[in-house]
């Protein structure tokens, strides 16, 4: 996947152009959701490095930062919790930075360092962001949107169409929805319908591609599980068709144990 930085100033990237309202993308923006924490699959394909000062004196002498690298444990709307090497030295308050990378992307953030815990194996460090301006903020909203959409997919009540056809329905706070058509209730799956704010990803049995599509409008209640969809399917440019696909690459790593594990397991394969 090629992923084309486009920020004018150097530290906001949008990762992507064509699809996602940058000033909506992301966490939702209420004051209680922003302090939600989101789990991090180990599959999420991003380098994350930390750009530490390891002694406090440091500061003062302009000595260069140390690169570390990390391992995303969790994101927020404001910060990130990651592990590191045990060898690694942080200080509260701490002015620190962090950057996210894969192939042509790069995505560099200013932040300070909230807490900072050694454990016999490895250190913990969490940070909070301070983004410089309104691109940097975009950028990061549509970083963590993927994340944010595997992570509020949990369990509704399933629907049994016919005998042959049972659905597993899944939703949350946000305005993405999936369906997972099985044989059988606990049987094989023979297929899905992710709908991802307003685009969608959808394989049946006898499909020799995923379908992927845009729904022109959708009609959501914040804190009600499950979107409406209101007009017909529209087509995609093959631009926005590779970032629709992208971006649900980017999000079936960072399902939770809410989903079953067969349907997660289903899932990467299509990714891989």
């Amino acid at each position: 996947m090629n992923l084309r930085a486009i920020s004018a100033n150097g530290l906001g990237v949008f990762l992507f152009k064509s699809i996602l309202e940058t000033k909506t993308a992301g966490t939702p923006a209420d004051d209680k959701r922003k302090l939600a924490r989101y789990v991090v699959g180990p599959a999420f394909p991003f380098k994350t490095t930390l750009f530490l000062h390891g002694e406090e004196e440091a500061r003062t002498n302009n000595t260069k930062d140390t690169e570390w690298s990390a391992t995303l444990v969790n994101l927020s709307a404001a910060g990130a919790s990651m592990q590191l090497s045990r060898s690694a030295a942080g200080f509260q308050r701490e002015r620190c930075g962090i950057r996210f990378s894969h192939g042509d992307y790069l995505l560099e953030l200013p932040a300070a360092v909230v807490h900072f815990r050694r454990y016999s194996q490895y250190s913990l460090c969490g940070v909070h962001f301070d983004l410089p301006d309104e691109i940097s903020e975009q950028s990061y909203r549509q970083f963590i949107t993927p994340v944010v959409i595997g992570n509020s997919l949990l369990p509704l009540e399933p629907v049994d169409h016919a005998p042959d056809r049972h659905e597993e329905r899944f939703g949350g706070p946000t305005s993405a929805t999936m369906s997972v058509w099985r044989d059988a209730p606990g049987g094989r799956i023979t297929g899905f319908d992710l709908r991802m704010h307003r685009y969608v990803v959808r394989w049946t049995e006898g499909m020799t591609e995923l379908e992927v599509y845009w729904v022109a409008d959708v009609m959501h209640t914040p804190g009600t599980p499950v979107a409406t969809w209101t007009t017909p399917s529209v087509p995609l440019n093959a631009e926005q068709h590779e970032e629709v696909r992208w971006l649900f690459c980017l999000m079936v790593p960072n399902l939770t144990k809410s989903v079953p594990r067969d349907v997660r397991e289903f899932l990467s394969a299509v990714v891989a």
